[in-house]
């Protein structure tokens, strides 16, 4: 892929673990990322499609929870 001149390209994100988050009685298991831009953590469940962070890894656990469960909620209707 060919970036403009003014693109600039820089992988700020490891990932540091796996986890699982329960909503509504189901497990969904997240990846968290560091992020050295905002010193957090981003959050993904890849089942979803649902992306969240926070500050530290246990806010952002809550907030992909959080995610999930607006995210279902809105799929179901």
């Amino acid at each position: 892929m060919i970036y403009p001149l003014y693109f600039s390209y820089t992988v700020v994100m490891a990932i540091c673990g796996t986890s699982t988050v329960t909503v509504d009685g189901k497990a969904f298991i997240v990846a968290i990322r560091t992020d050295a831009a905002t010193s957090g953590f981003n959050v993904e469940c890849s089942e979803l499609g649902v992306v969240s962070q926070g500050k530290t890894v246990k806010g952002s656990l809550m907030a992909i929870a959080e995610a999930i469960e607006k995210h279902l909620r809105s799929a179901s209707g």
